[in-house]
Order: structure tokens, then C-alpha cells, then sequence
């Protein structure tokens, strides 16, 4: 009926049953409820499934700006790819004191854990709103100094422990713990991007194009820190191998996040597959790729995040 009035461009289609039991809260019980940033590869069903708070940045496609969550990975990618002009932003600070207030309101204590203020001012203004409003200590913020998946696997596992205790104290000490022991290693595929956002100078980003150089960074305190430099996704697979042998046991069973952009397929496949194998007992689990991380690193990247058993 609606063709008969014009051309459709685009539709879909949603069960509102499914969707009104999504949106139900879980009542899980915590030690501590937990909060963080979008920035850390953690999605809306992980926030569902562990009771998380996630407070998000906006990416602006054209003329449309929406939270990071609410963006579809295959148009943002497929539209960074045509060339599209796109950007990230902040929420602003009066959306994020609205959400400060809520949470201490629902739960009555919070952890905070923050992507890197070197990379946001997302700590600075939590902080702030604390020393003026939070008299009774109820939220506890913490600068992780990461983001991408590094900050998701602290995220995650931090949530986990607190579901496993009644101890505030005791989860705040996990998290602090995870933050000196998580590692990652995210594989670019192109500089261009880094470059369109001012984060590399379009000359260096055009010359390591076409020598098909792909730099290995990690999300640091002190900013994104170049780890090496690669050629091909073979090359990429074998170092972070190498940086799992270097810094976990075999026989352990880690906490592992793999992050995809727009290549889940081969990160799926090829990539788990390789780490499953050579650490049987290790916990896997793929993640997408941080949406205002992957507008400035882009298509093609693909990310380890990793965390040993014992911490």
C-alpha cells in the first residue's frame, strides 16, 4: 500500500513483544553497579545482560547525528568507505550529569570506569559534577587511561566479579587490577583515516598507504602508542600471537575479546580459530569494533584485547 503512494527507499521491521522484553530491565544483583563510556566496544545487549550503564559519544554521517549505539556498523563503514564526511562528539554535559543523577538515584552506588581522559573529557567533567554533587562518596570514577576493547575486557570482567560478591571495595580493587593487567593491539588496515580525523598528517597518511604499511597501536594512559608496523593481515595474526605467548600461559584460561569492523567474517574464522587452538581454554568472545573508535581508525580494523586468568 505504501509503494502504491511513491518509492520506498528503505524499510524494516520490528516484533514490539521482543523488543518490550529487551527493554525490561534485569534485576541483577551487584556489589556495585557499573558504568562506562561506549567508546569501549561494549554493545546495548552486553549492557542489558550484565546490568551496565553505558553513556554514549555521537558520530554525525552527513547531516544525521546519532548516540554511537544507535548507528548500524555495515552503514557507517560502508558510508566511510564512499568517503563520506563523517565525525564523533561528545554528549553534552548536561546529558551526562542527567545521567550521573540517574544512575546513583536507581542504584545508590556507582563505578565509574572511564574511558582515558587523554582520549575524552569524559573523566574531567564526572569528577566535577562528584566534588559539587555527590557528597556521600556514592560514585567512584576511575580513569582506565583506554578505550576500544581494552576498556570493554576491564569493563566486562569487572562487571562479572561484581555479581559475584557483595564487596564494593573488593570490585573496585578488581578494576583497578584489570586496568595494570589488560592489554591491546589494534590492527589498522588504512592511515587515511587518521588522517581525515587530525590524528595523522594526510602526507604520512598517503605515503604509508601506498607502501601498504599497517600500524599496530595500543590505547595508552599517554594516548594511542605505535607498537610496529605490518604488511599484510597474515603478519598481524603472528604478532598478536606473539604478544599472547609473551604475556600468557598456554595452559590458562584468559579472557579474550576479539573486535571486528567490517570484517567479522575473517576475524571469526580465521582469527578465533587460530587463538582457540592455541589457548583451548581460554574465553573468546567477538565483539564489534567501538563505533567512534572505528570512524577514526576505519574499515578493516580489527583488534585483540586480553586479560590473564589470574589478576
Amino acid at each position: 500500500m505504501v509503494e502504491s503512494l511513491g518509492n520506498v527507499v528503505q524499510w524494516n521491521e520490528d516484533h514490539i513483544g521482543s523488543q518490550v522484553s529487551a527493554f525490561k530491565p534485569k534485576h541483577i544483583k551487584q556489589a556495585i553497579h557499573i558504568m562506562t563510556d561506549a567508546a569501549g566496544s561494549v554493545t546495548r545487549d552486553d549492557a542489558n545482560q550484565l546490568g551496565i550503564t553505558l553513556l554514549d559519544s555521537y558520530i554525525t554521517v552527513g547531516q544525521k547525528s546519532l548516540p554511537e549505539t544507535f548507528f548500524t556498523p555495515s552503514d557507517l563503514y560502508s558510508a566511510m568507505r564512499e568517503g563520506e564526511k563523517i565525525s564523533t562528539s561528545q554528549a553534552s554535559v548536561f546529558e551526562r550529569h542527567q545521567y550521573y543523577q540517574s544512575v546513583l538515584h536507581q542504584y545508590g552506588k556507582a563505578l565509574y570506569l572511564c574511558v582515558g581522559s587523554v582520549y575524552t573529557g569524559n573523566y574531567e567533567i564526572a569528577v566535577n559534577w562528584k566534588e559539587n554533587n555527590d557528597l556521600n562518596d556514592c560514585l567512584i570514577v576511575i580513569d582506565t587511561g583506554t578505550a576500544s576493547g581494552r576498556l570493554g575486557t576491564i569493563v566486562i570482567s569487572t562487571a562479572r566479579f561484581s555479581a559475584s560478591t557483595d564487596d564494593p571495595n573488593a570490585v573496585i580493587a578488581f578494576a583497578n587490577r584489570a586496568v595494570q593487567k589488560c592489554e591491546e593491539y589494534v590492527f589498522l588496515d588504512k592511515l587515511k583515516y587518521l588522517a581525515a580525523g587530525g590524528r595523522l598528517s594526510k602526507t604520512s597518511a598517503f605515503f604509508g598507504d601506498i607502501l601498504k604499511k599497517k600500524p599496530v597501536i595500543s590505547p595508552l594512559p599517554n594516548g594511542a602508542a605505535k607498537q610496529g608496523i605490518l604488511q599484510n593481515s597474515d603478519e598481524q595474526l603472528s604478532f598478536a600471537l606473539e604478544k599472547l605467548d609473551r604475556s600468557i600461559p598456554r595452559n590458562s584460561s584468559p579472557f579474550i575479546m576479539l573486535e571486528y569492523s567490517d570484517n567479522q567474517a575473517w576475524v571469526s574464522n580465521v582469527a578465533s580459530n587460530h587463538i582457540q587452538s592455541r589457548y583451548p581454554s581460554a574465553e573468546i568472545i567477538l565483539q564489534p569494533l567501538s563505533l567512534t573508535s572505528g570512524v577514526h581508525m576505519g574499515p578493516g580494523t580489527w583488534a585483540i584485547a586480553f586479560l590473564p586468568e589470574e589478576i
